[in-house]
């Protein structure tokens, strides 16, 4: 798999997927052998914990949530199960203790490699969750493998249940649909989240908007581009008072996109550039210290960094399409409308269903009035906050202990004696 990992993403993918569907055609018969026998236990949450990913930020939010409500969870990072599942070796057993419940924060593709990466007869024995996302009006046909061997299906928005539930559907396997469960994102403000525009490089008596997205999360359906092309048609002329920061993270996955964006910095001096990787923390505090956010995406499963821009009253001109209508309306966003258009994603991350373009000249237009009035953008950003935190009632201890999965934690092992 080291190889595969220098190729460029419109071929290693095919790649993985091959070997990851043969190596489970080959494992999967063998599990429908063993016994399977519920029983109470820890409470383990799987994935990319502590990474600067959002998938790795939610898995963070997930695990701090179930902590708040009184859970004890046992936090394992999905890295090694990737490692874990080419070896020959016997595959371990999750934890010592046996039962419980196993929460995997990842999509199907990882929970499958979880699911290989141990032993099967030791999670039959816990109740088994996976917390999805997808971006796209249908969801990948090979998702249908991994759904029959999880109790429960946890989704970030109504907009990825319909995916899945389409995807399932299609496949003659529509009674599965029955375990989809929509628990959004947990966004809450941190106490620490406070401006530090000096930190990112933010000149002061500018109003900054920001732009901000990770390579690896497809440039197609993130639209870097139309943000920065909504930008440019709001202020045809670079003005000093009002910046467009382009926050990114891992630009080197695409060449091409890198030297184009190099191109518009040089020739807009109103276009800023940062590629550092951020912390959690750092990411709350450069959303806290820029005037606007801007996220024309194409499509969101969520969209995290929409919410928690929310969540700190700021004003969002954003795509008014997919997983963002669960959290945003038009009395505390800016919606830019759309059209819905066959998916073209050169990355080949993406090959199913339907996405938006947005109407940049709409955008354009919101994005002048909030630079150009700030008690308009000030009111938008006033409604926010109780619009997001709305979406942790989900997370409330009353709620999650009427849920199944509650049944089978066992928090008295993990406990200090009185």
């Amino acid at each position: 798999m080291g190889l595969i990992r220098t190729l460029p993403l419109p071929v290693r993918l095919p790649l993985i997927r091959a070997a990851l569907a043969t190596a489970w055609t080959l494992r999967e018969p063998h599990w429908r052998e063993l016994p399977t026998s519920l029983s109470a236990g820890p409470l383990i949450v799987s994935g990319f914990l502590g990474e600067a990913l959002g998938v790795g930020r939610g898995a963070d939010a997930t695990a701090n949530a179930l902590e708040a409500a009184g859970y004890v969870v046992e936090r394992q990072s999905l890295r090694p199960a990737q490692k874990a599942m080419w070896s020959p070796s016997r595959k371990p057993a999750l934890t010592d203790r046996p039962g419980g419940v196993w929460l995997i924060h990842a999509n199907a593709p990882e929970v499958e490699v979880a699911l290989m990466a141990h032993d099967p007869a030791d999670w039959l024995t816990r109740y088994r969750i996976g917390y999805w996302a997808w971006e796209t009006t249908q969801a990948p046909h090979a998702w249908v493998r991994s759904a029959r061997w999880l109790d429960e299906i946890w989704v970030t928005s109504n907009f990825t249940a319909d995916a899945i539930r389409n995807t399932l559907e299609q496949a003659g396997m529509g009674e599965q649909a029955a375990k989809l469960r929509v628990m959004p994102h947990p966004v809450t403000r941190p106490a620490s989240a406070r401006p530090d525009p000096t930190r990112f490089g933010l000149k002061p008596g500018i109003k900054h908007a920001l732009v901000m997205f990770d390579g690896r999360s497809a440039f197609a359906r993130k639209n870097p581009w139309g943000a920065i092309e909504a930008w440019t048609r709001a202020f045809p002329e670079p003005r000093a008072d009002a910046h467009l920061i382009v926050k990114v993270r891992a630009l080197n996955t695409d060449a091409s996109a890198r030297r184009r964006l190099n191109a518009l910095m040089s020739e807009r001096p109103d276009l800023q550039l940062i590629e550092t990787d951020l912390s959690n923390p750092e990411v709350w505090d450069l959303l806290a210290s820029i005037d606007l956010l801007i996220s024309l995406h194409r499509a969101e499963g969520f969209g995290l960094i929409p919410a928690e821009a929310m969540a700190l009253g700021k004003p969002v001109v954003m795509t008014g399409w997919s997983g963002v209508t669960d959290f945003a309306d038009s009395d505390s966003a800016a919606l830019v409308p759309f059209h819905l258009v066959p998916i073209k994603d050169p990355s080949g991350a993406y090959r199913t269903g339907q996405w938006a373009e947005p109407d940049l000249g709409v955008a354009a237009a919101c994005i002048r009035e909030l630079i150009d009035h700030p008690e308009v953008a000030a009111r938008l950003g006033a409604a926010g906050p109780a619009r997001i935190h709305a979406l942790s009632r989900a997370w409330a201890p009353d709620a999650l202990a009427a849920m199944p999965f509650a049944t089978f934690v066992d928090n008295s092992a993990n406990r200090p004696a009185p």
